[in-house]
């Protein structure tokens, strides 16, 4: 391979990409928006509306139209096109909408990363049905419907790439993960699905799956899970899981997940599907 090989394989001029829970200012998905951009890729961003307390778990915050206007002026500035359009994953009406929007904005679509998540958890005896049915639909059904209603446009484009990123929660188990481990492992099997049901189109599909990253819920996080009695404070809950790692003790950034999931998205892993890429600094080698 030579040079000009080497970089046509790391590129994504050209492609038209699709992320959905693009707003948070220190969100994974507003980071993964950037790591396509900056591969040249025109964007496509997505989030709610505003706060909604179907998915507002516990104070956990959720994305909003202000944030993503914001998110998308900061992708612009890297020096591609972008457009931001608000919409709940888990209608199917408004995922239509986002698909139509970013086919009259760019022509098509090549890549999709389901990054919009529902951190919904609890112990068992005390998850209710709403946590599963939040769970339920923005983890397990909101994807794989947004899935659905973007492969007859990649199918068009002769491939595509579809991107999951779920959480090493969807491979392993841990207490009080609930229906968010639940979902999680869920979302992983259905990824295997897809990339079986895809293949033959050209469009593969893969799972980011990572450990504990630090963005703008991890310190309510660390408060709820303190009020549940897995460490004395929020700080010492921090530091706790910055020394799961096999890596020298920390948080992921969320820069550390959008390179992986753009790499994914990029030709050079043109010949890699129905695989699970653990981001987690080695967390979870242990019962793997």
């Amino acid at each position: 391979m030579n040079i000009d090989e080497l970089i046509k394989s790391q590129t994504l001029e050209g492609k038209v990409a699709i992320v959905t829970g693009a707003s948070r200012p220190n969100g994974q998905g507003r980071a993964i928006s950037k790591a396509l951009a900056v591969r040249g890729a025109k964007l496509v961003m997505t989030d709610l509306e505003g706060d909604d307390p179907r998915y507002n778990y516990e104070g956990l915050g959720v994305g909003s139209g202000e944030e993503l206007a914001e998110a998308v002026d900061e992708v612009r500035a890297l020096g591609t096109d972008a457009i931001g359009v608000t919409a709940d994953i888990t209608d199917k009406a408004q995922i239509g909408e986002v698909v139509d929007a970013a086919l009259d904005a760019f022509g098509g679509i090549d890549i999709l990363v389901n990054n919009a998540g529902s951190l919904h958890g609890h112990f068992i005896a005390d998850t209710t049905d709403d946590m599963w049915d939040a769970s339920y639909r923005v983890n397990l059904k909101g994807p794989v419907d947004f899935a659905a209603a973007v492969v007859p446009h990649m199918r068009e484009r002769g491939g595509g790439s579809i991107v999951q990123n779920t959480s090493v929660a969807g491979l392993v188990a841990f207490a009080g993960g609930g229906c968010y481990s639940g979902t999680k492992h869920g979302a992983v099997g259905m990824m295997k699905v897809m990339a079986e049901e895809f293949g033959p189109d050209n469009i593969r599909v893969n799972a980011v799956c990572p450990g504990n990253v630090w963005t703008d819920i991890s310190r309510r996080e660390a408060e709820l899970f303190t009020e549940r009695g897995f460490a004395e404070n929020p700080e010492a809950f921090v530091k706790m899981l910055e020394s799961m790692a096999s890596l020298p003790g920390r948080y992921a950034a969320p820069e550390d997940i959008a390179e992986a999931v753009a790499f994914l998205c990029t030709p050079g892993a043109k010949f890699i599907t129905g695989t699970t890429l653990r981001v987690d600094g080695g967390i979870s080698i242990v019962g793997a």
